[in-house]
């Protein structure tokens, strides 16, 4: 009768759009990462894996899995949009790879191991008595990933050669034990031009990765926020001193950083290697406190080392 016709016709039709659903699932059961997809509510988007899901802000916006093409990973379709945000690559490989276990003026000697993604570039000199070649550190450095070194790109005029090894980890550098990493490649930012503040910044790339002590040798975390506000530490071989002698032990002093515009107020406009003043992205930090009266700062041989928050 019409009734008995009227539900088996509500049963073909749920049937029927069960199997529409299910092919189209399976229709897309092999996939890759950041491969283009559909979510189950039509939002165009990209297949994220599951160990970068947790990092996604709005989770309503994915659906779906499908599995990898060569693997049994399983991956989610997540909709394209601004709240859509995945971890950056340096934030992944800090996530990786941290292990959470003197030059200034007024610094302080650093503690053995307190700061191992620390590095000291260094140069290939004649002695012009001997005849002799030997090693000169002349800038500080960063390792940030274990065949990276982050620098600044004005260190690279220090001498007509570019520096040929790294001394990593944070030693001394007069430690007959500590070792240096040679360097394979230079790369300084496109935009730079010696002697300008702007752009100054330079990558480093090892022949080897550094690999010390795997309990506490791990490379420093770019930082990713905003702005850095604070109090922060700034570490480095340089001179302890004014014009004066750089210490071959690593050293640190606290620092606070002060707003742009207060910056400014210390720097003319058309001023030495900062033609257009302060700019936005750069950080200004000084000496708020004055210890016993003495002004705490970084000084020659600092450069290219890390302000750290």
């Amino acid at each position: 009768d019409r009734n008995e016709k009227s539900l088996l016709f509500h049963c073909i039709f749920f049937v029927t759009v069960f199997q529409i659903i299910v092919l189209k699932i399976q229709s897309v059961d092999a996939c890759y990462a950041d491969q283009y997809c559909l979510t189950l509510r039509n939002y165009s988007g990209r297949y994220v894996e599951e160990e970068n899901y947790e990092y996604i802000a709005d989770k309503t916006l994915c659906d779906g899995f499908c599995h990898h093409n060569s693997t049994s990973k399983r991956l989610r379709c997540c909709a394209y949009d601004a709240t859509v945000k995945l971890e950056r690559i340096s934030e992944q490989i800090c996530r990786f790879n941290h292990v959470k276990r003197g030059f200034i003026i007024r610094g302080k000697l650093a503690k053995d191991n307190e700061f191992p993604f620390m590095a000291a570039l260094g140069w290939r000199v004649k002695d012009e008595l001997s005849g002799n070649y030997t090693i000169v550190y002349k800038c500080g450095g960063t390792i940030y990933e274990r065949g990276y070194v982050l620098t600044a790109a004005h260190c690279l005029y220090h001498s007509s050669d570019l520096p040929v090894v790294v001394r990593p980890g944070g030693f001394a550098l007069n430690d007959t034990e500590a070792w240096d990493l040679e360097i394979e490649e230079v790369i300084e930012h496109p935009n730079y031009e010696y002697p300008s503040a702007y752009n100054d910044i330079a990558i480093i790339r090892l022949k080897t990765e550094f690999y010390g002590n795997p309990f506490h040798d791990a490379p420093a975390c770019l930082w990713n926020k905003p702005t850095a506000e604070g109090n922060v530490t700034a570490i480095g071989y340089g001179d302890t001193q004014y014009a004066g002698v750089s210490s071959p032990l690593l050293m640190k002093t606290n620092l606070s950083t002060i707003p742009n515009d207060e910056c400014k107020s210390h720097y003319e406009p058309d001023s030495g290697n900062l033609c257009d003043g302060i700019i936005s992205t750069q950080i200004c930090a000084k000496d708020k406190e004055k210890a016993k009266g003495e002004l705490r700062d970084t000084c020659q041989g600092d450069s290219g080392g890390p302000l750290i928050k």
